[in-house]
């Protein structure tokens, strides 16, 4: 047994968590007309990337299962245990980077929903989601590069 075996939901959460957070980025990314401009939905299997509606849509569902996940960790967490979690955030920046991330996402959703927002606080909105995804893509890719340990005392 690895150390992802200890930590609660296991290898199944562990790549869940993978799994949405790529497909965020990966919508995410696809929401700016990126993949048609430089033909990445021209290669098999991926003209669905040039459908603006398609990956909105993926976009939604990703989020929907991070929140999740982020919230059965707090509950957790809340609950008293001192788990070594083998995904997700593991520090004060993680946290702070998914907190700005679910905070505009919700504003550029409600947006989304018909509510009018003024032209102001939907580019700050949009400018700042895009800028946290980007640190957020950054130092998971840099965390990922450098590698974890569980901390003295847990796991196996």
């Amino acid at each position: 047994m690895s150390l992802h075996d200890y930590s609660p939901g296991g290898r199944a959460l562990r790549w869940l968590y993978g799994v949405a957070t790529g497909l965020a980025v990966f919508t995410g990314m696809a929401q700016l007309p990126i993949m048609k401009r430089f033909y990445l939905a021209d290669l098999p299997g991926l003209a669905f990337s040039a459908d603006f509606y398609v990956t909105g849509d993926l976009h939604y569902l990703a989020a929907a299962a991070l929140l999740l996940l982020l919230a059965w960790r707090l509950g957790l967490k809340a609950r008293g245990g001192s788990f070594w979690y083998s995904w997700g955030p593991r520090s004060a920046w993680g946290w702070a980077l998914l907190g700005v991330l679910i905070a505009t996402g919700a504003v550029k959703a409600a947006r989304n929903a018909g509510v009018y927002l003024p032209p102001a606080l939907l580019l700050t909105a949009d400018f700042t989601h895009l800028g946290a995804a980007m640190a957020f893509m950054f130092t998971g890719l840099g965390s990922l590069i450098k590698g974890r340990k569980a901390p003295a005392g847990e796991g196996a």
